[in-house]
């Protein structure tokens, strides 16, 4: 088993700051809460509030595929459609 890392960005439409801030704490508080979740932080741009940043760690990639399959997460998924300019996702591991 290795350990991923996810550093995904997301830059949301201005139109959809608001309910989409509140999915995207949701989303967090749902995904701590998994087996095999070692972190799941939300982070802001401090100079454009509508770029998030996820930093996500994960036990293993069979840990990651069971999150990308959970309800919460596909449910988020689908809410977000439409309310997203961009998403950069970036798969990594620990060097050192």
């Amino acid at each position: 088993m290795s350990e991923i890392t996810i550093v995904a960005t997301l830059t949301i439409k201005s139109d959809f700051q608001a309910p989409l801030l509140e999915a995207l704490k949701k989303i967090v508080d749902s995904s701590r809460a998994e087996e095999g979740c070692y972190q799941y932080d939300l982070h802001q741009d401090n100079r454009n509030p509508m770029v998030y940043v996820f930093i996500e760690r994960w036990a293993s990639q069979e840990a990651l595929d069971l999150h990308n399959q959970s309800e919460h997460f596909t449910s988020f998924a689908q809410f977000t459609k439409g309310k997203v300019e961009s998403l950069v996702i970036n798969l990594m591991h620990k060097v050192h």
